[in-house]
């Protein structure tokens, strides 16, 4: 890492990380935490800040050497492993408290059992396990270099497993998108693009943080995001706050009713499941193929080699040889104590799936020893009595191959070697040997590594597959549900109008008329009932009374006291035939039965009708009379027309009916003797007799 790059770092993490520090201030201030409604976004940007500001002290003492460097790089780099799955957990429960409508309590992920019962997600179960995975595995990583490690110069390397700890930081993120797609139903748009927003930058963080080494990218694209969040529900205030808001109520995150159909459970389910499965494979997959193009740098390792091996040993993953060729010595010309000769060495690599990318060797020479110049395939320097022999890089002398070539490929070996002068009785052989190098797994090389991302790709095409069938069969049960709901909604409805009709046509016609007349319209309907007693009423003096009253005042006074009248036909059993002006004018008895209980019924309803007047004039400014007149006796009864329908009666007992009655005396019931025939248990008055137009003299009772 360069200076540059590491000044770039730290002001980057340290600014961000300050933002972040002020939005949880922000939002915090004013409210009790554990009232307020951002609440769980506050703990996102809390542990995000001191993410970013562990990760910028780990930098600033990054190879410092002292004993503070060493406690605050190691210390550093374990929060900042901490608060990242902190942080994960948290902005994957604030998602569920949108999903849920409501601000949760923490202790819902210790009891997952009852709280699913309650419609919690089940990603936010998986999620807090990962975490927790998580944070255990980095604390293990203190003592095992499990995820990372660090060199003598106090500075800080990826280990063979950290890409473990990019599949864990990375899982949470996926998962808790899938539980963001299958509920966006019930979040507001504004609200799932932001959620939706905050998932996606810190994802590009991880796919760029596997290519590119030296910038943190990844937790630079929490802060991002983490910033994002809290612009995004300050806009939400500002929604709240325009739309009058409760100043007492607590500020939740903005929500939406959910519109959801109710489809199988047990369905949606398995849809969710597999869902978070196929996504997480699909990360997982991804940095998988990530790793295994870019390769997993293992950490530095350093042999000793007591006693030199003049040939490879397979069973070593590497093996290092150096003799002295026996067929290339001489005498140095210039000094005859020492003796020159063609040193070969050979490096085996006897790793099935590992390159050797970098590596040094030495050996202890004594002194007066020198090297010619033109060695091979290494940089040789003699220092502190050893020959120090390093890979050639770009800026070496010796590098005329390309820095690739002098990188040992698995199951390759790579020749190194010069012309060097010693004393006689040097013997390299007799030399111990230390050799240091570091290297890069390349997954793709190993059976193993391919057959079980095989499985995996496998694994992934089916659980993607199962996800898009039972999708579509969801969303066919979401349509057919919908298609029966419309069905019952627009059947519903046609009751209702049918009702409605009925109703309407019920007002003007006896049930059983209605029935026929709906059934054949064509017909003409008129029958013969042989025992019907009508009554007529009338208001005394009704013509001076609406000659001093407007028009409207008179409507107004009629319809009040013939709607009076009507509910009580209907509570009686009375069947209304029609008004006339100011006479009212109705039926009972309209059965084939002629020994039917009509005349009673008819009698009880006259006497209700003159209470209805009684009451009527209580309350108002004109006091009315009506004369009432009753007859039974068989008629005619039915529809004539074709258009603007109306029942009707016909006969010699409606005409007396209606004699009855204006011959009658007001505010008393004036009856037939074919009526009172049929009502014997009631008391009548004297008996009258009265002149009846058509008929002559008849005798009649008053009730």
């Amino acid at each position: 890492m360069t200076d540059i790059t590491r000044i770039i770092n730290i002001a980057a993490l340290l600014t961000l990380s300050f933002f972040c520090f002020q939005a949880g201030i922000f939002l915090w201030s004013g409210h009790k935490l554990k009232n307020n409604g951002r609440r769980t976004l506050i703990y996102v940007e809390f542990f995000t800040a001191f993410l970013l500001l562990f990760d910028a002290l780990a930098y600033i003492f990054r190879g410092d050497t002292s004993n503070l460097g060493w406690y605050m790089v190691r210390i550093s780099n374990f929060l900042v492993f901490l608060c990242n799955f902190s942080a994960s957990f948290f902005i994957c429960f604030y998602v569920c408290e949108f999903i849920m409508q409501e601000r949760l309590s923490f202790s819902i992920t210790f009891f997952p059992k009852e709280s699913r019962k309650k419609g919690i997600p089940l990603q936010l179960f998986i999620v807090h396990f990962l975490c927790i995975l998580g944070i255990i595995l980095t604390i293990i990583s203190q003592s095992t270099n499990l995820f990372y490690y660090f060199d003598e110069n106090n500075i800080y390397h990826r280990s063979t497993l950290y890409p473990i700890s990019i599949g864990l930081g990375l899982m949470p993120g996926l998962i808790s998108i899938t539980m963001l797609l299958q509920n966006r139903k019930k979040l507001s748009k504004n609200v799932f693009i932001s959620l939706l927003v905050y998932f996606l930058i810190p994802l590009t963080g991880v796919a760029l943080i596997l290519i590119f080494y030296g910038y943190s990218l990844i937790n630079l694209s929490l802060g991002i995001g983490a910033l994002h969040l809290f612009y995004s529900s300050i806009k939400l205030m500002e929604l709240e706050f325009y739309a009058h808001e409760n100043e007492e109520k607590i500020l939740n995150p903005g929500y939406k009713a959910a519109k959801t159909i109710s489809v199988t459970k047990k369905r949606v389910f398995r849809n969710h499941l597999w869902q978070t499965i196929s996504i997480s494979l699909a990360g997982i997959l991804a940095v998988l193929i990530i790793v295994s193009i870019k390769g997993i740098s293992l950490p530095e390792k350093t042999i000793i080699i007591d006693m030199p091996y003049t040939d490879n040993d397979p069973s070593k993953s590497v093996c290092i040889t150096f003799v002295r060729n026996a067929e290339k010595h001489w005498v140095d010309e210039g000094d005859p104590l020492r003796t020159g000769a063609q040193y070969d060495g050979v490096i085996y690599n006897n790793m099935r799936s590992t390159v050797i990318t970098e590596w040094n060797f030495s050996i202890p020479v004594p002194e007066n020893c020198s090297v010619d110049p033109g060695p091979w395939n290494g940089t040789f320097a003699l220092t502190d009595g050893k020959l120090n022999v390093n890979k050639p890089h770009s800026e070496d002398k010796e590098n005329i191959h390309g820095e690739d070539f002098y990188e040992i490929t698995p199951l390759k070996t790579l020749g190194f070697g010069c012309i060097m002068y010693t004393p006689h009785s040097y013997q390299p052989l007799a030399q111990k040997i230390k050799f240091t190098y570091t290297s890069v797994l390349k997954p793709l090389t190993n059976v193993a590594f391919n057959v079980f991302l095989g499985v995996l790709i496998i694994f992934f095409f089916i659980s993607t597959t199962i996800m898009l069938l039972e999708g579509k069969l969801i969303r066919v049960e979401e349509e057919n549900k919908k298609l029966e709901n419309t069905v019952k909604e627009r059947t519903k409805e046609l009751e209702t109008e049918k009702n409605r009709s009925e109703s309407l046509l019920l007002n003007i016609l006896p049930k059983e008329i209605a029935k026929e007349l709906t059934e054949h319209p064509d017909r003409t309907l008129a029958k013969e009932y042989p025992n019907v007693t009508v009554l007529f009423t009338d208001i005394v003096g009704f013509t001076k009374i609406s000659g001093e009253m407007t028009a409207e005042e008179v409507v107004t006074m009629l319809n009040k006291m013939f709607s009076m009248f009507d509910e009580r036909a209907q509570r009686e059993g009375i069947e209304k035939i029609k008004t006339i002006g100011d006479a009212y004018m109705a039926a009972s008895g309209l059965t084939p039965d002629k020994n039917n209980n009509g005349a009673m019924q008819m009698l009880k309803f006259a006497n209700g009708l003159l209470q209805d007047v009684h009451t009527f004039n209580e309350s108002s400014p004109v006091k009315l009379l009506i004369r009432l007149g009753i007859n039974s006796g068989p008629l005619v009864a039915g529809v004539i027309g074709k258009t603007k329908f109306i029942y009707d009666i016909w006969g010699d007992t409606v005409n007396l009916a209606s004699r009855m009655e204006s011959t009658g005396t007001p505010m008393r019931i004036h009856v037939s003797q074919f009526t009172k025939e049929q009502t014997p248990q009631i008391q009548y008055s004297q008996s009258a007799v009265v002149d009846v137009k058509g008929k002559g003299m008849m005798t009649t009772y008053f009730l």
